[in-house]
């Protein structure tokens, strides 16, 4: 029994320090990243690839306790006032899992 619960303590801490799942980096003591945000091919299709309009919505979490608000592409959007989007990204904070957002922003006409 202590074997599995010093495995299970381990495997835990090495979860904190190194960070859980594949892809872009994250900090177990801070995290602040932007990057690429998938899209959907009839959002990202249209006549003008460019534009000057902006949109950002953001969710936070606190705690690992409670998440609110509203990070999806359809929210940005309307943020913004867009209805042909050029591009998407995302952008996050985590700090010590005490304080986390992730806001999505998009971009077009």
């Amino acid at each position: 029994m202590k074997t599995l619960l010093k495995l299970a303590i381990g495997g835990g801490l090495a979860a904190i320090l190194f960070g859980c799942g594949v892809g872009y980096p994250t900090g177990s003591l801070y995290t602040g990243i932007q990057v690429p945000h998938p899209m959907d091919r009839a959002e990202s299709s249209g006549a003008g690839k460019s534009g000057d309009k902006h949109g950002e919505a953001c969710a936070t979490g606190i705690l690992y306790l409670v998440a609110f608000g509203d990070a999806s592409l359809d929210a940005a959007k309307k943020a913004g006032g867009i209805t042909d989007v050029h591009s998407v990204e995302f952008h996050g904070t985590n700090i010590l899992g005490i304080y986390m957002q992730g806001c999505t922003e998009a971009h077009g006409k």
